[in-house]
């Protein structure tokens, strides 16, 4: 009886604790804490190739965004969850979902611009969504119709993809054909370079002949006088 009472006594000691440790990490929880945890069973659901815990990842960085919706991480955490159902999960309806989301609230920030690409490229490349692919492409090149960062190149590459779904033509084909255009185009700017230049050299030849120098112009009013 002795021995069985002083067990019951640290099951509900341990009980205690645990509880009294639970509330604890509830209440000291930072916006440190909320992306150190998602991180680490981010990292864990790597090492063991563990689906549930990418999930429980994803939960994780979804509570932080609900608790710290104005923190500056908070497009952080949206940019791993979208990675993580796109690259790990392949749940790709909920990677565009996320995507969206970023760029519709937070159209001015720089992660707008990757989302909307993600968008129109995985309806694209992953989904073989071809008309909502191409309504996304028209839609990120409508707010980014050129790149103003040279080593940012989605502006080039989402009118190139765009390109190769209303032609119907391979990449390689339209880089052929654009190739062949700027030849084109030199030749006929040489051309026309040199048809200039013969039109100045018969201008000058012209010239020449009609601007007679006054000294001549006197000689020979004299050889006829003479």
């Amino acid at each position: 009886m002795i021995k069985t009472g002083i067990k019951l006594f640290f099951i509900v000691i341990l009980a205690a604790v645990l509880t009294s440790c639970g509330k604890q990490e509830k209440e000291l929880k930072t916006e440190e804490e909320y992306l150190n945890a998602a991180k680490t069973l981010y990292d864990s659901a790597v090492a063991k190739k563990d689906n549930a815990l990418f999930t429980e990842s994803i939960n994780k960085y979804k509570e932080f965004v609900a608790k710290f919706p104005n923190s500056d991480k908070v497009l952080s955490a949206y940019t791993q969850i979208g990675g993580i159902y796109f690259d790990n999960l392949q749940n790709y309806n909920e990677a565009i979902n996320t995507y969206k989301t970023v760029y519709e609230k937070y159209p001015d920030k720089k992660e707008a611009k990757q989302s909307l690409f993600m968008v129109a490229f995985i309806y694209d490349e992953t989904l073989k969504d071809k008309e909502n692919a191409k309504t996304y492409y028209k839609k990120f090149l409508e707010k980014y119709p050129q790149d103003t960062d040279p080593n940012d190149k989605m502006s080039e590459s989402a009118r190139r993809m765009l390109e190769v779904l209303e032609t119907g033509k391979s990449i390689e084909e339209l880089i052929l054909q654009n190739a062949g255009k700027e030849d084109k185009q030199e030749v006929k700017t040489d051309n026309k370079t040199d048809n200039k230049t013969e039109v100045k050299k018969d201008e000058k030849i012209k010239t020449k002949e009609v601007k007679v120098p006054d000294n001549v112009q006197d000689a020979t009013k004299d050889d006829k006088k003479k």
